[in-house]
Order: structure tokens, then sequence, then C-alpha cells
């Protein structure tokens, strides 16, 4: 910015804080902004989460798939992976 614009700016900024309506607006602007903002990083912070979980979820039947192509059996794939065999079956069904 050069100097003419940085008057503008002030000028402008010098209307705004005087009115007292042309202030509420700012306000109400201000905060409808910070809300959105606010908004979106929830809608990040929840989509990461759920791509997290997918990977997850996708390592975990790739994992069991190859240990059962290795021939381990149910209950020791359920051991060595930590959850219970219906799961396991459930993970197993989900790579069909």
């Amino acid at each position: 910015m050069n100097i003419e614009e940085v008057r503008e700016a002030l000028i402008e900024w010098e209307t705004l804080s005087t009115n007292k309506e042309n202030r509420q607006a700012y306000e109400e602007r201000l905060k409808d902004l910070r809300d959105l903002l606010s908004n979106m990083e929830g809608y990040r912070r929840e989509g990461i989460k759920i791509g997290r979980d997918e990977g997850i979820g996708i390592g975990k039947q790739e994992i069991i798939k190859n240990m059962m192509k290795k021939g381990m059996t149910l209950s020791e794939v359920a051991k060595l992976t930590g959850l219970k065999e219906d799961e396991v079956k459930a993970f197993m069904g989900e790579s069909k």
C-alpha cells in the first residue's frame, strides 16, 4: 500500500468508528466472519479425523487380508491385531 491508500483507509476507519450505526454493522459482520472461521476450522478437524479413521480401517483390512493369505488362523490374527474374532471377520467381509 502507498501512503495515499493508507490515508484513505484511516479516514474510512475514522468514519466507521465514529458513526454508531456503522460501528454496530461492522461489529456484527466481524462476529459473523469469526463464527464462520471457527466453523470452518471445526469442519477441517472433523474431515481430518474422518480421513484418519478411514485410513486406519483400510490399513487394518489390508493387514488382516495379508495375515490370512499367509495361513494364519482367525484366532491368531485376532490375537496379533488386538481385535475380537468377530471384528476380524467383519474386516475380512469388507475386503471381499
